[in-house]
């Protein structure tokens, strides 16, 4: 999928970037180039990755594969991501980002899309930087042990629903846009930082605990997540999945 970066988005777009510290980046025209990277663990048991991307769309979702395999479409050759992958002992390293010397051209109709397969049975802590654009994160069957997104402007889904088997911690940061979190039912879920911004906050099923909401499961659950969620403007829906 296409996605199309487009002049009416621009302020939100360049506030947001400046504000989180991301890349400026520019996507002046070119021809549209496709790439793809498939990383292998390499002796690693487990994986930090970081995911940095300026803007666009970014898909990150399970797939059949080693560690990751990755998708590129982009507007020009010279925006291919760059991929990093080093082994420390018995952990892994992987950085995928924008090339630092980009900009946007929101003057333009461009595509930067990404997207991202993991191995469900690789145990990840997962950090995701995005300044603007559409996020979907279907971490469902993925082995997260701690995730931090923070996403300047755009619409984001992060689903953690699934059958967790470890404790997760996670922090997400929305600067501008939409924000839908899935949870499971049956795993105890507790999220501060609910207070925060300006918008409609939908839990249901949640009650309040001094600063956090939790579900049911909450107080006598074997796995937790433990959750920061905080955003700017917009509309935070959490939906607790059976």
């Amino acid at each position: 999928m296409r996605t199309r970066l487009m002049m009416g988005a621009a302020a939100l777009v360049v506030i947001a970037v400046a504000a989180t510290g991301c890349v400026r980046v520019e996507l002046p025209r070119g021809t549209y180039a496709e790439s793809s990277e498939n990383v292998t663990l390499q002796g690693a048991t487990e994986v930090r990755a970081r995911i940095n991307m300026g803007a666009g769309q970014l898909d990150i979702g399970s797939t059949d594969t080693d560690l990751m395999k990755a998708d590129f479409g982009y507007s020009d050759a010279s925006w291919e991501p760059e991929v990093k992958y080093e082994v420390t002992g018995s952990r892994g390293d992987l950085s995928v980002s924008t090339p630092e010397k980009i900009r946007i051209d929101f003057g333009n109709d461009n595509t930067y899309d990404w997207s991202l397969g993991f191995s469900p049975s690789v145990p990840l802590d997962l950090t995701v930087y995005m300044g603007a654009g559409e996020a979907t994160l279907d971490l469902a069957e993925l082995d997260i042990r701690a995730l931090q997104v923070d996403v300047g402007a755009g619409d984001t889904m992060i689903d953690l629903s699934g059958a967790r088997l470890h404790d997760l911690t996670g922090a997400i940061d929305c600067g501008i846009g939409a924000m839908t979190l899935r949870v499971p039912e049956n795993v105890g879920v507790r999220i501060v930082g609910y207070q925060d911004g300006v918008g409609r906050y939908q839990a249901d099923g949640f009650m309040q605990d001094g600063d956090a909401l939790v579900n049911a499961a909450y107080k006598n659950a074997d796995v937790k997540l433990d959750l920061v969620l905080r955003r700017g403007v917009g509309e935070v829906v959490i939906e607790m999945v059976p």
